[in-house]
């Protein structure tokens, strides 16, 4: 991996410890206090982890580099130990889901079950959609609120976790990402982390003139970190490409000191 490859991945890592949530923890907790308690006790978190994930290959998922990134920083930490990944609470043979992870506090010796996500949203007056249309933040925060963390407090699961040993103390959650923003209010519901990180959107006729950098979707947690020398577009190249293939793009571009997507005009109609 290349110096630049590396420098990106720490930045990338700073970025996951140190952002804000984008969803409320309570009442659970929040599972960014400790990796940032384990940065600070650690200042060489950051790098281990980084050294670590080198020596793997990068998922093509965003959802799945997020956890790879998350696993790292933990099994790089000196305060924490990941117990378990992905983990299928099964009943009779059926799955009825999985826990996204199982993290040891080795300062208390508490067992935490982790939920983790990696989203971002577009706000409309009606709600926060994902640049895939299906996925909304209700539904989203319905599942990890009602389903994801509460799972390891079930009967089925605090007995198939017992047999290894194991007894969970609480649930905390990690979530990232960011929201964009329109000149519609902003959708009643589902309330985020007030200080969650901000962007915006428009549909492709509201496009300002000017040259815009595309965002590969790997870059979209941090859109600034992208390689913005080799791949400015003109508004025409941009509006040609969301129509043709009727995909939300993520830009920056000129007149905003945030990222932002363009969406088609016929948005989020299917």
């Amino acid at each position: 991996m290349t110096h630049n490859a590396t420098d990106t991945l720490l930045r990338q890592l700073g970025w996951l410890v140190q952002a804000p949530a984008l969803l409320p923890c309570s009442p659970f907790h929040d599972a960014g206090h400790l990796l940032q308690r384990e940065l600070q006790a650690d200042p060489a978190l950051l790098h281990n982890a980084a050294t670590q994930l080198q020596a793997h290959p990068s998922p093509r998922r965003l959802g799945l580099i997020f956890e790879q990134w998350v696993a790292a920083l933990v099994d790089a930490s000196q305060g924490l130990e990941r117990i378990a990944s992905n983990l299928p609470i099964r009943e009779q043979g059926r799955t009825l889901g999985e826990l996204d992870m199982l993290v040891r506090d080795l300062r208390s010796g508490e067992l935490w079950h982790w939920e983790l996500a990696l989203k971002f949203y577009l706000a409309t007056a009606e709600q926060w959609y994902g640049p895939n249309r299906h996925d909304t933040l209700a539904r989203k925060a319905h599942h990890l609120y009602q389903q994801q963390l509460p799972r390891s407090r079930s009967d089925m699961a605090r007995a198939q976790l017992a047999e290894q040993g194991w007894e969970v103390h609480g649930q905390a959650l990690l979530t990232r990402g960011r929201l964009f923003y329109h000149r519609a209010i902003p959708p009643s519901g589902v309330k985020p982390n007030p200080g969650h990180e901000r962007g915006w959107w428009r549909a492709t006729d509201e496009l300002d003139d000017g040259l815009w950098s595309i965002i590969e979707r790997p870059c979209w947690p941090t859109p600034f970190m992208s390689d913005k020398g080799t791949n400015f577009v003109d508004r025409a190249t941009v509006i040609d490409y969301v129509e043709s293939h009727s995909r939300a793009l993520m830009v920056t571009g000129p007149h905003h000191d945030q990222p932002g997507f363009i969406v088609p005009v016929s948005w989020p109609t299917p």
